[in-house]
């Protein structure tokens, strides 16, 4: 039994969004401590897992972002947000053919979903800087 209470939907995605702001704003520890937090709060959920991936990307650390996208995609193969992110990480670590056909898998699967237009945008920014 906890002693702590369990914070709502919406307290979560209030947190959620203020560890996106920080990681915007390059505030990068405090939005890491932020995702973590929330990751240990609820380790079902995705989201909080590919946001500290998402703070590693920007640090650079692009090994350890690999390692949580493949973490969260060992749970939920389908998730095309982790696929997006692994992709990103893919063509940043020098490996183009694999992260282009992983976004391209996005693009087919997803539609017109907001991850799919990433996708799509992605691939639209590498072909226009290796023209």
């Amino acid at each position: 039994m906890s002693v702590l209470p369990t914070p709502s939907d919406d307290e979560l995605r209030a947190v959620l969004e203020a560890g996106f702001l920080l990681r915007d704003v390059m505030r990068y520890d405090e939005a890491a401590t932020v995702f973590q937090g929330v990751a240990a709060l609820r380790p079902d959920l995705e989201l909080p897992v590919l946001g500290l991936s998402s703070v590693l990307i920007r640090q650079g650390e692009l090994a350890r972002a690999q390692e949580l996208c493949e973490s969260v995609l060992a749970r939920s193969p389908n998730s095309l947000h982790a696929q997006v992110q692994l992709g990103e990480i893919l063509l940043y670590r020098g490996s183009r053919e694999e992260g282009e056909e992983r976004l391209r898998a996005v693009i087919a699967e997803g539609g017109d979903s907001p991850h799919a237009v990433t996708a799509q945008a992605l691939l639209d920014t590498l072909a226009a800087l290796t023209e």
